[in-house]
């Protein structure tokens, strides 16, 4: 991953076949283990800049394995992340709604094999297998229609609600740095400017990493120190220091200044 790091570095300085080298050197040795990495040397023109910072992140995470300087802490970190409604799925049972049709679904095969049907030609029992067949996609479609318009009515909901979700995070923001937590100010600033890039209160329930959120936005190239800021103190743990804090600021200033008709209200 070094060596890779260092082609990059030449391609940066105009080295032609930088992207070539490095993709060698990875595919031999990381397989496609770094997707995200291989992509960026495969574009044309080469994302060297995104290369790098993710190798620099990569070797960086190889040179702590796991090491935490406080693994209670990190524990608890991902005991929140997983609680978050975003990932409900990953504990959730099947609903009552999908266990009754297996149930039913059971119990009529289970009563036509106890049928005489020897008498009928052979087509009859697919017939009638495909008729129910029709009515379950039936109810399963009316179902999925209802589903459906309350879900956009929800979205309708959650897309006027943006500008006060925005809002509230920023003036979470503004209070965690009054309190010298530029940790957890730095979070709340990236989740407001993260509400008003994506429309919607993205916070809450989009399964999308912040990386890609900005990325998806087209301001990748802006938000980058920002970007490059979050991660470090909320996934890498390090200290943030208030005039890094304060600059990061400025550069969200301008998401801010949407939330101000919301705040003033």
């Amino acid at each position: 991953m070094q060596q890779a790091r260092s082609f990059v570095e030449e391609g940066l300085h105009g080295r032609s076949d930088a992207a070539q080298q490095a993709l060698r050197v990875l595919a031999v040795e990381t397989g496609d283990s770094q997707p995200a990495i291989l992509a960026d040397l495969r574009r044309n023109p080469p994302d060297y800049g995104d290369a790098e910072v993710r190798l620099n992140a990569l070797v960086a995470a190889v040179d702590r394995p796991g090491d935490v300087s406080n693994p209670a802490q990190a524990q608890a970190s991902l005991h929140r992340i997983l609680s978050e409604s975003r990932y409900s799925g990953l504990l959730g049972q099947q609903s009552p709604w999908d266990r009754f049709w297996n149930w039913f679904l059971t119990q009529l095969l289970g009563w036509l094999a106890t049928l005489q049907l020897g008498a009928l030609p052979s087509w009859t029992l697919w017939a009638v297998i495909a008729l129910l067949g029709l009515l379950s996609a039936g109810v399963a479609g009316l179902i999925a229609r209802t589903s459906l318009t309350r879900a956009t009515r929800a979205q309708e909901a959650a897309r006027e609600d943006v500008p006060r979700h925005a809002t509230d995070r920023f003036k979470a923001a503004d209070a965690a740095a009054a309190a010298g937590d530029w940790t957890a100010a730095v979070r709340a600033l990236v989740a407001g400017v993260a509400t008003n890039l994506s429309g919607q209160p993205y916070w809450e329930s989009s399964p999308l990493t912040v990386r890609e959120l900005f990325r998806s936005s087209g301001e990748m190239e802006e938000l980058r120190p920002l970007l490059v800021a979050f991660e470090r103190a909320v996934y890498g743990f390090r200290s943030l220091e208030e005039t890094e804090y304060r600059q990061l600021e400025k550069l969200a200033e301008r998401h801010r200044s949407l939330t101000r008709p919301a705040e003033a209200a």
